[in-house]
């Protein structure tokens, strides 16, 4: 009943309470993408997505990517101040799960884009998306792939995609067209290794790639 309570608070949380940036105090990072956390202001404990980011999993459905993951989740650790405190953007928004999904400052530094430029995530859209914030991401992740740094470096060069590893532990294929955010092309799930990491994008069906100018 306590998880259904907060998950019920926080779905009833307003499009408002980002406005001015909601100051969050971090009680845990479980990976690179997840972390739990209190709402300074109403003391309410959220579970908190990273916006954009999809980095190896420490652990989904008992499996794990192993020490790659680990090393995704104590980068975001690292970044992280002292005292736990950080904001979230005006644009943060509960997703399915029920958890925040939004893009985190520490100061004038966006811990999201950290984790791509350093490579130790890949960018992850479903639409709707903002444009600007998926075209900056993109660019982040472009530059780690080419400085081989994180989960691009020799060191962890086999690393499967988080997306592809959680289909895989599922015994599925991945559901989602798939777009090419640079050339506006859209590819079947099957064909997703078609398109570089650092430029796709995911469409809930083809109809709406097509109205948003894919092909």
């Amino acid at each position: 009943m306590k998880n259904l309570s907060v998950l019920f608070i926080v779905l009833l949380l307003p499009s408002l309470l980002w406005a001015q940036g909601t100051r969050i105090k971090v009680l845990s990072v479980h990976d690179g993408d997840t972390l739990t956390a209190v709402d300074v202001s109403s003391n309410t404990r959220v579970k908190v997505r990273l916006m954009g980011v999809d980095t190896p999993e420490v652990d989904f459905m008992k499996e794990t990517q192993g020490d790659v993951a680990l090393a995704a989740r104590d980068f975001l650790r690292s970044l992280i101040p002292a005292d736990g405190i950080i904001t979230l953007s005006e644009d943060s928004q509960i997703d399915k799960h029920g958890r925040i999904l939004g893009r985190l400052l520490n100061g004038k530094t966006e811990l999201n884009i950290e984790m791509l430029k350093n490579g130790w995530g890949m960018i992850y859209f479903i639409y709707p998306f903002e444009k600007r914030v998926v075209s900056d991401y993109s660019k982040a992740s472009k530059e780690a792939y080419d400085n081989r740094l994180g989960i691009f470096s020799n060191d962890y060069r086999d690393t499967q995609e988080p997306y592809q590893f959680r289909m895989r532990v599922q015994k599925q294929v991945g559901r989602n067209p798939v777009g090419d955010l640079e050339l506006k092309k859209v590819v079947p799930p099957e064909e997703i290794n078609k398109i570089p990491v650092w430029k796709r994008v995911f469409f809930p069906n083809y109809e709406m790639a097509y109205q948003n100018g894919y092909n």
